[in-house]
Parts: C-alpha cells; structure tokens; sequence
C-alpha cells in the first residue's frame, strides 16, 4: 500500500475527523481544568496538529499547493505585523508568549492560525452549498463570527493583550476584509479537495472556544 492509499484510507474511515474532535475536547477539558496553566502553552501543538489534518485533505495534485498556503500564511503573518507596528489595521494589541517566538512582535505561528481559520471557513461555504460568486463573502462572515468567541478567551489566556477595554469595531472590520481577499485566494486556487476535515476543525474550534468562554463566564 504507499503513502497516498494509507492516507485515503485514513480519510475514509473518518479517523482524521475522530482525532480532531478528540484534539479540542482534550484541550477545552485542560483549559478549564486545575491544569490550565500548563493547557495554554500546547496551543501551538494544537494548532500544528490541526493544519497537519487539514494538509492530508489538501487537492496537493496542484502545483499551486503549497505556494498558495505559504502566500495565506505569509499574508496573515505580515497584516498582524503591519497591525502590531502601526495600530492601523486591527487596533492597539501585543502578542503574549501563549503563542511560541516571536519575530517583529509576532508570532510566526499566527500565519498557521489564519490559515487554518479561513480553511475552515472556505470549507464550510462549500458543503452548504454558497455559489463560487459568493463564497469570498461567507468565507469573511464565518471567520468574523468566529474571531467574536475567540478573542475573549484569547485574552483572558494571555494569548495576546488589546490596550483598551476590550477589541475595537476596527478589529472586525479588519478581519472581514482580510478573510474575504484569503477566501477569494482559496476560490481562484482550490486547496479544498473534500472539506469535511475544514468543516470539522471549524466546527470543532467553535466548540472548544464555546466551552472556554462558557468556563469563564460561571
């Protein structure tokens, strides 16, 4: 059997969505735990593990694979750098130390966040069956509405800090119009082969920041 059969055959018995599913609940039990301090610094293995799932469902027969989600890493690492340096983009924030090193007060990593979130919320456009010409749009409308539960678990977690009360009108403004030039990115060069992988990575990020920020508020 080679590679590409081993990972068909994992896709088909529906074990990658399996290891999703275990991955957040897992994490959303530690975050909420007496071990949440210890919880907080595998985000990025998390993270990693979670783009890694999302790789082995990736229509890689394309030349334009890898360059694509380089270029949507890359975008959304550069954008948070403009953000951290200006004030200009998102607002005024700073990144903690949750999320790995940092380069120009970023943590590269972030690059695999944004790509994971627009992932997901491409894919999830796709299985509800939005049309080509609007995809882009919905793409933004899902990773806004994701963006609303993360950003208060992110901070209560140290991930990164907003030098105000809380995340400005500007910050969700920012993320539509970012999501919606990295959703029109995966419409011109198709990385979603099959999305039932994305679907369930955003699905399972809702649930793991819905359980957190539920934790919180009790």
């Amino acid at each position: 059997m080679t590679r590409r059969d081993r990972l068909e055959q994992f896709k088909s018995k529906k074990a990658g969505i399996t290891v999703v599913i275990l991955l957040h609940v897992v994490g959303a039990a530690g975050f909420i735990s007496p071990l949440s301090d210890w919880f907080v610094y595998l985000t990025p293995m998390n993270l990693l593990i979670a783009a890694g799932m999302l790789w082995i469902d990736t229509d890689k027969d394309g030349t334009a694979a890898w360059p694509v989600a380089l270029a949507v890493m890359a975008g959304g690492y550069f954008l948070e750098v403009i953000g951290i340096k200006t004030g200009a983009v998102f607002g005024t924030y700073a990144y903690g130390d949750v999320l790995g090193w940092k380069v120009l007060e970023v943590p590269p990593l972030i690059g695999v966040n944004w790509l994971i979130v627009i992932w997901g919320a491409f894919s999830l456009s796709l299985t509800i069956g939005v049309t080509k010409y609007y995809r882009w749009l919905t793409t933004a409308v899902f990773a806004v509405g994701l963006d609303l539960i993360i950003e208060p678990v992110a901070v209560h977690y140290g991930m990164w800090t907003w030098f105000g009360s809380k995340p400005p009108l500007q910050n969700y403004i920012a993320w539509f119009a970012a999501a919606a030039v990295l959703g029109g990115i995966f419409e011109r060069y198709p990385l979603v082969k099959k999305p039932r992988l994305g679907v369930a990575v955003f699905l399972c990020q809702i649930l793991f920041f819905g359980i957190v920020l539920r934790a919180m508020n009790q």
